[in-house]
This record gives structure tokens, sequence and C-alpha cells, in this order.
């Protein structure tokens, strides 16, 4: 049986969740504009590193959603991390 609970106010975790997934966003397309000018290096290690902050990002998305029925929070998190993942095999294989 699970247990349900009422929200009262305004919820600093939600908000915090959400500006999370928009600083996911805003990393992904930061290093889409910018992944042509860098080394490889660089590359290898940012790409790397915001494949591991997506999969992050979704194991949070996954518990908060089962928890609170915000279930509409997985679609962004869910193609953000898709999107991570196509930067990096194109990183590594088609550059």
């Amino acid at each position: 049986m699970t247990a349900s609970f009422k929200r009262v106010g305004t919820n600093k975790l939600q908000k915090f969740f959400l500006y999370l997934i928009l600083l996911d966003w805003v990393l992904l397309i930061v290093t889409a504009l910018k992944m042509q000018s860098l080394t490889f290096g660089y590359g290898a290690v940012i790409s790397v590193m915001l494949f591991v902050y997506s999969l992050f990002l979704t194991n949070l998305c996954r518990i908060r959603a089962r928890r609170a029925n915000d279930a509409y929070m997985i679609y962004p998190v869910i193609i953000g991390a898709i999107v991570s993942f196509l930067l990096v095999v194109y990183f590594f294989f088609l550059i």
C-alpha cells in the first residue's frame, strides 16, 4: 500500500528539480553548439560528464515521479539523456 501525502504551498524540491532539468538542456545546447571547436580531450570529458549528469537526473526523476505522481517530468529528462548519448556518439565516432 502506498502512502499518499498532501502538498501544502510551493514545493522547493520540485522547483529545484525543474531547474536541474533546465540546466541539463542549457548544457546540452551549449555543448552541441561548441562541439566542433573542442579538442578531443575536452570534448571527451564534457561529453562523458553530460552523459553521467543525464543518467543521474534520470534516476532522480524516476524516483521522484514514482513517489509524487509527477510522471510528466520524465519526458524532458529522458529526451535529454538520449540527446546526451547522441552527442557522445557523435563526438567519439563521427568527428
